[in-house]
Order: structure tokens, then C-alpha cells, then sequence
């Protein structure tokens, strides 16, 4: 999605830890220099004085090479993280001068030993460059997160070129589009206007919808998912049907991705 405050970083996580919860080993990669995913896991410490990040994997520099990326995990309580890095600002520009630009990081994943792991999510940033495009060439598969409004309908345009764009160049890959994430819906509701729309685009099997909870937001401060947040002992002892409305939600979800596997 190419607009921040969508709910992109929220979705990675929370699927993440959807994955996780059923018993799934799980990476996730914040391939976006802002690095809310890293933060909001509590890995400040990672993001500014790691001495290696994937700006050095993904451009051969220093001690890495494209196939040392699992030298970069960090084990988190719930699964595992690739973390950004303050540095990897200095990637998103620097990839624009390299070999295959988009290529890269899925290349890097490819030589590296991920078999460990049944799902790798990577959190792209909110544009559409280098980290974004190689985010979904290494994925292979595109989760729409959005809010259900007409600006969602020109970025899934926009995104939907994009992925063309990134096929045409890298014929031997193919791209799916596995579904949408409407989040913060109000009442548990969407607009059938919105609702119809999505579903015209994505298949009404694949759209998906996550209430717009306080929860969320407490248990980001409790620098955890939804899976891992204890309402109890966070001070907020009220959460706990909100808590289990997202849970579904996300499990739902995860649901959805485990037939891609």
C-alpha cells in the first residue's frame, strides 16, 4: 500500500503471530528503513546501533553477502525478525545503482538457509521503489492491507501496474495477489459500496476484515501481537473480548495463507 496508517505493519505482525500461535516457525523481515515493524516489536536498540543490517547483505557490503541474511535474525518471543536499520535509508538509495535491483533480497533469501521456517513475511515500505518492488518479487505473494475508501482504489491500481511491471522484467517469477485486509472497520462494518468493490477485485473469499479495536494499540505498547498481549497484566483488564475479536480476525486470516504454503 502506498499511503502510510493503513495498517500495513499491524497486519505483517498480527499474521505473523497468527502463523506463530498455531505452531508455525515464522520470520518476519521489516524491509521498510522507517522501521515501525522493529520498533513496535520493542527492538529500538537493533534499529540504531546494530552493526549489520540488510543494507549490508543486499549490497555485498563489509563482512555480509547476499547469502549471510539469516546473520541478521533476531529472535523475537513469538517468532523471529529480520530488523530494519536506521542505515537501510542509505539502501533504498543506493539500490537504484545496483545489478537487478529487484532481485536482491529474494535472491538473498534463496542463498540463504531458510528451511527452518513454514512463512516469511516481509513488511515493504509505503512506496512503491527498490525495497518495495523486491519485497514482493522475494515474496511471491501480495496481502492488500487498506482502508476501505476510494484512495485504496487508485493504490491497488497503481500496485497492480507495479506488479506487472516486476513480471515483465523477471519473467521466470509470478506474482499472486492472495487477498485484502480492510482494517479499522468501524462497527464491523464496512460500505457496501467499499465492500462490493473489494470483493469484485479480490473475490469475496479473499477479503478480509479487522475490527477497529483499542486493543491493537495496547498491545503494541506492550510490545507484543495481539497473540502475545495479556490484557491483564498490561492494565487493561477490559480488552479481553476485544483481544479475542482480533484474534479471529487474524486467524482467519492465517487460515487464508496457510493454503498458499
Amino acid at each position: 500500500m502506498q499511503k502510510g496508517g493503513v495498517g500495513k505493519t499491524v497486519t505483517t505482525e498480527n499474521v505473523a503471530g497468527a502463523l506463530a500461535a498455531r505452531g508455525h516457525n515464522v520470520l518476519a523481515i521489516d524491509a521498510d528503513p522507517q522501521g515501525a515493524l522493529t520498533w513496535k516489536l520493542g527492538l529500538k536498540d537493533q534499529y540504531l546501533n546494530a552493526e549489520q543490517a540488510l543494507y549490508d547483505v543486499l549490497l555485498d557490503h563489509g563482512n555480509l553477502e547476499l547469502d549471510h541474511l539469516t546473520e541478521l535474525v533476531t529472535p523475537y518471543e513469538e517468532f523471529d525478525v529480520v530488523p530494519s536499520h536506521i542505515k537501510n535509508f542509505r539502501l533504498e538509495k543506493e539500490l537504484y545503482m545496483a545489478s537487478r535491483t529487484e532481485e536482491r533480497l529474494r535472491t538473498a533469501m534463496d542463498r540463504s538457509d531458510l528451511s527452518s521456517y513454514d512463512f516469511v513475511l516481509i513488511d515493504s515500505p509505503p512506496n512503491l521503489g527498490p525495497l518495495a518492488d523486491g519485497s514482493i518479487l522475494a515474496a511471491g505473494h501480495v496481502l492488500f492491507p487498506s482502508h476501505a475508501n476510494e484512495v485504496a482504489q487508485h493504490n491497488l491500481e497503481l500496485l497492480f501496474d507495479e506488479i506487472d511491471t516486476i513480471e515483465d522484467v523477471y519473467e521466470e517469477y509470478s506474482i499472486t495477489t492472495v487477498g485484502a485486509v480492510l482494517n479499522q472497520v468501524e462497527g464491523d462494518k464496512v460500505s457496501k459500496k467499499w465492500q462490493s468493490w473489494f470483493e469484485d477485485t479480490f473475490g469475496a473469499e479473499n477479503v478480509f476484515q479487522v475490527p477497529d479495536r483499542k486493543a491493537i494499540e495496547h498491545a503494541i505498547e506492550y510490545r507484543s501481537t495481539i497473540f502475545g498481549y495479556d490484557p491483564d497484566d498490561a492494565g487493561y483488564p477490559w480488552d479481553t473480548d476485544s483481544k479475542e475479536d482480533l484474534e479471529m480476525a487474524y486467524n482467519t486470516i492465517a487460515d487464508h495463507i496457510e493454503e498458499f504454503a
